[in-house]
């Protein structure tokens, strides 16, 4: 019989996977923790198509959106198991706060939807001089494990997302067009809540690109419960006439400077606002009403006055 190793070294990874990587190691040998739960998250990945395929609730899903579903499920139990050793407990304590302050469900309990809230606090809430989430530190990790690479990669672009703001073009074929403000980047979606809007609405969204472009899916996911921005007028909520407000918003927000600079400031903002809890206070406070399938919001985030819940 081979003896078992654990997690293979990683080269220039940052401080907190480190720290979590040296205490696998050292733990690996021994009863104290089972390395082997860890590393079942990641069999189940093994043939990442077939498990997408062969598993009934996710084989009702859209094949894309079915792909990023089955990769959080597992994130997210990598990343419970994360936050219970002693490398990353106490540093994202700040999560269970958020979550009582937030309680991200649906409405008309919460704006704040249990999508939204997932995918910020897994990619976008980050912690240590290293800046890192609780997804960059699950990639490494798994990368030690050996865990196999397709679930890697979706892992990868989901880190990579962000919130943005996309003005509906229309549709073609059933899928969504929308472009983005400031990067002008298209993209062809599908949206897995239900709600397709109509040309003209600002969209506040999360959207998850094509993994793997050697399959040749051809679209995207609008991966969190749309944010549709408009205005209230007399009572009545408007779809359509808040792009105007947000195009000056990002001119007072992010200045003037050079194209190149200009997107990465934009970036900048819509991952991480300008802190921590930016976006999260902007979805309360700006709730306007909701179907089963959208959430609406009306104001603008540094105009107070125009946010019907700001204090």
């Amino acid at each position: 019989m081979t003896k078992e190793k654990g997690p293979r070294p990683l080269s220039r990874r940052s401080s907190i996977a480190n720290k979590i990587i040296t205490d696998l190691n050292k733990m690996s040998g021994k009863k104290v923790v089972n390395l082997e739960e860890i590393k079942e998250g990641h069999k189940m990945a093994e043939d990442l198509e077939t498990s997408v395929t062969s598993d009934k609730e996710l084989a009702r899903l859209d094949p894309l959106h079915a792909m990023y579903v089955f990769a959080q499920n597992r994130m997210d139990i990598l990343a419970e198991q994360l936050t219970q050793l002693p490398a990353c407990r106490k540093l994202f304590s700040a999560l269970p706060e958020a979550d009582d302050i937030y309680m991200p469900s649906y409405p008309p309990m919460s704006p704040v939807t249990s999508s939204y809230f997932s995918c910020w606090s897994l990619f976008d809430f980050e912690i240590g001089k290293d800046k890192e989430s609780l997804a960059k530190i699950a990639i490494k990790v798994s990368q030690a494990l050996s865990a196999n690479q397709n679930l890697i990669t979706l892992y990868q672009r989901m880190q990579e997302s962000r919130m943005g703001l996309y003005v509906h073009q229309g549709t073609i074929n059933k899928r969504i067009i929308l472009k983005e403000l400031v990067t002008e980047k298209e993209f062809h979606c599908i949206s897995p809540s239900g709600y397709n809007g109509g040309s003209g609405e600002l969209w506040f969204a999360r959207i998850f690109p094509e993994p793997f472009p050697e399959w040749s899916m051809g679209y995207s996911v609008v991966f969190t419960t749309p944010y549709v921005l408009g205005r209230v007028k007399k009572g009545l909520f408007k779809k359509t006439s808040s792009l105007n407000d947000w195009q000056l918003f990002l001119d007072r927000t992010l200045g003037q400077p050079g194209e190149a600079d200009r997107i990465k400031a934009y970036e900048q903002l819509m991952k991480y606002g300008l802190n921590r809890h930016y976006w999260n206070e902007f979805i309360f406070q700006s709730y306007a009403n909701y179907t089963d399938h959208v959430v609406y919001l009306t104001g603008i985030p540094d105009l107070p006055e125009t946010l019907p819940h700001a204090e």
